[in-house]
């Protein structure tokens, strides 16, 4: 989901909700859905069996390249890299 999507869930405007976590944590919005999204991946990726296709669907990812893309770039490494790196 988009920082827009979220706006429109708490019903307010992006760019208040994005003001107001700029405001709380100093990063914006974009920046901590991010990380979020990010760290309930690797939770899921060292918790859970599930594919990468079915985590990026849990997660709101309609596209699993898009998916595979943003792990690769938040993690330096794909998801299954990161998946062995925890079952040694």
């Amino acid at each position: 989901a988009s920082g827009k999507e979220y706006a429109e869930e708490l019903n307010v405007s992006p760019n208040y909700l994005n003001e107001i976590i700029k405001a709380s944590v100093h990063v914006s919005a974009k920046q901590y859905i991010q990380h979020r999204l990010m760290l309930e991946a690797k939770r899921m990726i060292v918790f859970t069996d599930k594919s990468s296709k079915e985590i990026g669907f849990d997660l709101g990812f309609d596209d699993p390249s898009h998916f595979s893309k943003f792990v690769k770039s938040n993690l330096g490494q794909s998801l299954l890299e990161f998946r062995n790196s925890y079952s040694k």
